[in-house]
């Protein structure tokens, strides 16, 4: 597979390389290009995750609510499933500059600078695989909703690892979704790194966003993560970045 090129961050917003979804059948070269910028594809957007997993404690699932408006604003709320959005969870929130947390369970808050990024990880000079992807809005980093919404280190890090194969195109929740199959990629530090686990993702096909993630061990699932609902360009009022955090709550730093 050969290296994919990163779009550099410019003065004004940037426009995704590939406008039009690829053919039918499309290379995973341009597959990949297409879902690297899937941001880049609409202005606002509101996505639900249920994310399922089998552990050793018993069957767990977890609901990721992302509130989503360029450039910068975004908010994360994480919380079990059949729980409310107001009974309970983490929530983080960004505004570009500043990013804030509150979790219910420990009724800790923190609030931090965005962290500068290194200068020059995504200049031109360095070979495609070593370029990093600077994202228009920020969303926490190592989580479902990041690797959704920025889809491009999912797909260098993890998906490029294995053995791939288009399984063709299905409906899911009334959209037009790729199915690609991952067989065994190769990634360090995770336990089930074995021969028989592979990895399922649906890929949205007209922004590019990814919809479905489904990991196996063998023929036993042992996660399902899926979008739920999904609202491109959905109108998102000043009031849903808001971060309530009580008095008595204890702030970190």
């Amino acid at each position: 597979m050969s290296n994919l090129p990163v779009p550099t961050t410019e003065s004004g917003p940037r426009l995704p390389q590939v406008i039009a979804p690829p053919a039918d059948a499309p290379s995973f070269d341009e597959l990949f290009t297409f879902m690297r910028d899937a941001e880049l594809r609409f202005g606002s957007l509101r996505m639900r995750i249920v994310d399922r997993l089998a552990t050793a404690r018993g069957d767990e699932a977890e609901v990721i609510e992302v509130w989503l408006r360029h450039p910068g604003q975004a908010k994360v709320l994480v919380h079990a499933e059949g729980d409310g959005p107001r009974t309970g969870g983490r929530v983080w929130v960004g505004d570009g500059s500043l990013v804030r947390t509150y979790d219910t369970r420990t009724a800790a808050t923190t609030s931090r600078p965005v962290r500068a990024r290194p200068a020059g990880l995504g200049n031109d000079t360095l070979p495609a695989f070593s370029r990093v992807y600077e994202p228009r809005t920020q969303l926490p980093a190592e989580t479902l909703g990041e690797a959704f919404i920025h889809p491009n280190g999912y797909c260098r890090n993890v998906l490029a690892t294995g053995d791939l194969t288009l399984l063709g195109t299905t409906r899911l929740r009334d959209r037009e979704t790729w199915l690609i199959r991952c067989a065994h990629p190769r990634r360090a530090q995770l336990l089930t790194d074995r021969p028989d686990r592979s990895i399922e993702v649906g890929v949205d096909r007209l922004t590019g966003l990814i919809v479905l993630l489904v990991e196996r061990i063998a023929e036993n699932v042992t996660r399902h993560a899926e979008v739920t609902d999904l609202q491109v360009d959905a109108p998102i009022g000043d009031d849903a970045f808001a971060l309530h955090v009580p008095d008595e709550a204890r702030r970190l730093y």
